[in-house]
């Protein structure tokens, strides 16, 4: 099978960066096909951190050509930054890396239009990043974008900056308009940033049909997860891209056929940054400890996550959402010292026990968990090289969820390294 799909299976923050990371070993080619530098990847490399935002996890592997997709949204600066963080040589990193000339770009006026949306909004906050991306995809629905293919014709670019700028003037207030939407400074600060990237522009569509029609492994790699979709989300607090791995389509350039395995990444129990509905949410001791011991915060800003006991209605959802072929579990050791661990299978609001997700947002706002209390392992699992040297309870409470997703736990991630990873099926 030579083209799969990673994405989060959560709100999110699932860990997948770790998974791609390790992956990528197997992989020809890595694509990163929406969202922008409000992605948090982080990959442990002995014993070295890195956080990736807008490049692809491969980047680490000297033999994989990594692909910013169409579908991205690409701020020049953070892109910069990034790439000067991985601490590459530049004939390295240039012979690693190529970007869609679809891919939209994020420029200070959309950074400046998040923030005074988020500040407008109040106590509805949503909570994002503040990085840009909404506004960027907003101007790439109304037309008024501006590509990275543009930049590669300077009057051209000027033109569709213009267009994008002046679009933005109404919006902002007058002073900080005249800071972000001069025309002149913009396109000069924009097309500097760029010029070492500028013949690493592509189609990025062309690359990926050659390299399946060569039999080469493709692994897709999704940011955030299934349940900040903009479509299929927790509406309206979600990102604005498509998570899900229909999203792989159009923000990759490739056909249905050409994804050959899904497969979705969850941790162990259950995460959210940010507001909005999160039913297993644990606001007491036990959701605190979920929270230290997890080193619960956000790669990208550092915010506290909010924690609980995993959710079956919610994967139960994102499993048809994206037609997983399988589960990859990750921070199973977590849990490893719990007498009991809690998992939701189902959930009651109207007098009634419902076993799906609520359709409607006032149902979702009602619905209470009900929980199954499973024996907890209280033994170290990081050590395990095998599925068969988990703790007796842990591997109980890995069938179990088996059992109730109707889907097989192909991974399991059982520490912050590469290395300690529990591989149970070839997923290439």
């Amino acid at each position: 099978m030579p083209s799969l799909v990673i994405v989060g299976a959560q709100w999110g923050d699932e860990g997948k960066g770790k998974i791609v990371d390790a992956l990528a070993g197997q992989a020809d080619v890595v694509v990163r096909f929406q969202g922008g530098d409000n992605a948090g990847h982080t990959v442990f490399r002995d014993g070295q951190k890195f956080v990736f935002h807008i490049l692809p996890c491969g980047m680490l592997r000297p033999r994989v050509l990594n692909l910013i997709g169409g579908g991205v949204v690409v701020n020049p600066r953070k892109l910069s930054e990034e790439i000067a963080l991985i601490r590459l040589p530049e004939r390295e990193w240039r012979r690693r890396l190529r970007l869609s000339g679809e891919a939209h770009l994020i420029l200070d006026c959309h950074l400046a239009l998040d923030r005074c949306a988020e500040a407008q909004r109040g106590n509805r906050k949503i909570g994002t990043t503040q990085r840009g991306i909404g506004p960027a995809y907003a101007d790439r629905a109304a037309r008024t974008g501006v590509r990275l293919g543009d930049t590669l014709d300077e009057d051209y670019f000027r033109a569709q900056l213009k267009t994008c700028l002046a679009a933005k003037r109404a919006l902002l207030p007058k002073a900080l308009a005249r800071q972000v939407c001069n025309v002149e400074r913009v396109a000069r600060e924009t097309l500097k940033l760029l010029r070492p990237f500028r013949d690493l522009i592509v189609d990025t569509s062309i690359l990926l049909e050659e390299a399946r029609q060569k039999g080469k492994h493709i692994l897709y790699e999704g940011a955030q997860g299934t349940m900040l979709d903009i479509s299929a989300g927790t509406y309206p607090y979600v990102t604005s891209s498509h998570t899900i791995a229909g999203g792989v389509c159009v923000g990759a350039g490739v056909g249905p056929h050409a994804l050959d395995r899904i497969l979705g990444v969850s941790k162990a129990y259950a995460t959210r940054v940010g507001s909005g509905p999160f039913p297993t949410e644990l606001q007491n001791a036990t959701g605190e400890t979920l929270r230290r011991i997890g080193g619960e915060y956000g790669a990208t800003t550092q915010r506290p996550r909010r924690c609980g006991w995993l959710d079956i209605m919610q994967l139960r959802q994102a499993a048809r959402l994206n037609s997983l072929d399988g589960i990859i579990l990750t921070k199973l050791d977590v849990l490893d010292g719990f007498d009991k661990v809690g998992v939701c299978t189902a959930y009651r609001w109207g007098g009634k026990r419902r076993p799906e997700w609520p359709a409607s947002p006032v149902d979702m706002a009602k619905a209470e968990p009900i929980y199954t209390f499973l024996p907890g392992w209280q033994q170290p699992t990081t050590g395990a090289t095998r599925f068969a040297e988990l703790p007796a309870a842990a591997r109980a409470y890995i069938n179990k969820i088996e059992d109730w997703l109707d889907l097989p736990v192909t991974m399991i991630s059982i520490g912050q390294d590469r290395k300690q990873l529990i591989m149970r099926r070839k997923v290439f």
